[in-house]
């Protein structure tokens, strides 16, 4: 009998990062204010309305529609984005939106944003007050307040090219820029660079285009705009790219079955096939093709040069337990805006899995048991939310992972997520899981009912979804290869 139904391994993770760069033309990111070349506001030309189609390897798989519109001394901006997503075989829609209002200046003054995708529903709201930006997620009766303070202005010109157009960058010089993307609820920096103009056919015309590229989070994404500084076409990350179109033709429809499944052209074969993961002690394999990640190396696993190896834990008997927690760990107790540890219904769901008087270990023995049996195993694209992932009882690992992590620390136990690659059926793929603190730091898997996770379980990033954006930098350009395995 298979441990699972669906090859839970997560294109979610490439697919929001190609969201949040599909984001970032509209994001809100923050430039000093001498910095960019203001245009008065009595001269700016709106309304303005702008149609893009989505494709995927040429298919096209979404549509985007763009508003920005005087409203009194202010502009009014609206983005929706539509796609329809394959992953692990199953074609997603997914529904982005964002809406807000500017200043004359372009600063930001307030915003809306939706993630919606099947069950799964994301929203988050905020404003600017003084140096900070206010953000409120959740549900409109149980929402949580969130402050994140500004150092700079922040800016929106249209999107990250828009505000580049306006700084007026030359032929081959750069800039960087801070951006907020609201599904993680963090503040990134992204370069900017202007490379040599193009000609390029857009809607039928040959058309001498300004090109600018972006670097984000190691991943590269170029635009092309024209003269007013409207974009005309962007490429993207696994062959993702949008382009300029009219209304009727960003209306039509989507070919079923036209989009690649992104789970699968995002896995790496192996070199050869591993019979057993879960009873190995050891695997070293040769990977390249990464930069550096500072979560590659330590704990379970040893990186030097292009090999890494990984041991499997063994787990220390309770008598050994050292009762006081470490302080760089004890943070690892606290709640965030997506892992909500503190929330009541977290805190009983914990009150129904396990007793006051289990050890730390019999408690995540639990948690993850409980997870693995009551969490249905479905593709998911949303933003991950401990809370929506208990209501609705599904997901991919992603859900696994944050709904694992809260309950642990909601019983006490300091957790973290993880990401990167694990092994099945002549594949790597992509995946999250957690790691736990039990006297050390342990991994744990709850897809597969594991504790400790098998090695074939590759760690590049620790942490939460801030920091595993980091893993667009890396897809598409690791290679793996099995050196040995020990039992």
């Amino acid at each position: 009998m298979q441990k699972i139904k669906w090859n839970l391994f997560f294109g979610v993770l490439a697919t929001l990062a190609f969201c949040s760069l599909l984001m970032i033309r509209l994001e809100f990111f923050h430039t000093r204010p001498e910095q960019v070349t203001n245009i008065p506001f009595s001269k700016v030309q709106h309304p303005k309305e702008t149609w893009m189609n989505i494709y995927q390897n040429d298919s096209k798989i979404g549509f985007i529609h763009r508003t920005l519109k005087k409203t009194g001394q202010q502009f009014h901006f609206n983005e929706t984005v539509f796609m329809q997503i394959n992953m692990m075989g199953v074609t997603q829609a997914i529904n982005i939106m964002t809406d807000g209002d500017l200043k004359q200046d372009m600063t930001l003054d307030s915003f809306k944003f939706n993630l919606h995708s099947g069950i799964f529903n994301f929203d988050t709201h905020g404003h600017i007050n003084k140096n900070k930006l206010i953000l409120f997620t959740g549900s409109p009766d149980k929402q949580e307040k969130i402050e994140i303070p500004l150092k700079d202005v922040p800016h929106i010109s249209g999107g990250i090219y828009d505000a580049a157009f306006r700084a007026n960058l030359k032929n081959n010089s750069a800039r960087s820029f801070s951006i907020f993307d609201p599904s993680t609820m963090s503040i990134q920096s992204i370069k900017v660079s202007r490379n040599a103009d193009e000609i390029i056919s857009v809607m039928g015309k040959r058309v001498l285009t300004k090109k600018y590229c972006a670097d984000f989070m190691g991943a590269r994404q170029c635009a092309w705009l024209d003269n007013e500084g409207d974009i005309l076409k962007e490429s993207g990350i696994m062959g993702f790219s949008i382009e300029k179109t009219s209304k009727d033709k960003a209306l039509e429809g989507i070919a079923q079955g036209a989009n690649i499944d992104l789970t699968q052209i995002s896995s790496i074969p192996a070199n050869l096939e591993i019979n057993e993961p879960e009873k190995l002690k050891e695997i070293k394999l040769n990977i390249s093709g990464i930069n550096h990640l500072p979560f590659l190396n330590g704990d379970r696993q040893s990186y030097k040069g292009h090999l890494l190896t990984i041991s499997k834990e063994f787990l220390v008997s309770p008598s050994d337990f050292n009762a006081k927690l470490p302080a760089d760990v004890s943070v690892f107790l606290k709640p965030s805006p997506l892992i909500q540890s503190n929330n009541p219904l977290i805190r009983a769901q914990v009150g129904k899995i396990v007793k006051p008087t289990d050890s730390a270990e019999q408690k995540a023995r639990k948690i993850i048991s409980w997870v693995y049996r009551n969490i249905e195993k479905k593709p998911t694209l949303s933003v991950p939310n401990a809370l929506e992932v208990l209501k609705n009882k599904s997901g991919d690992c992603n859900e696994h992972s944050v709904l694992t992590v809260a309950l642990l620390r909601a019983a006490g136990i300091p957790a973290q997520s993880e990401a990167g690659l694990v092994y099945l059926r002549g594949r790597f793929y992509y995946h999250a899981w957690c790691v736990l603190y039990l006297d050390k730091w342990v991994t744990a898997d709850a897809v597969f009912n594991q504790l400790p996770a098998d090695v074939t379980h590759i760690r590049l990033i620790r942490g939460e979804s801030n920091e595993q954006l980091n893993l667009m930098g890396v897809i598409g350009k690791i290679k793996l290869e099995v050196l040995a395995q020990r039992r």
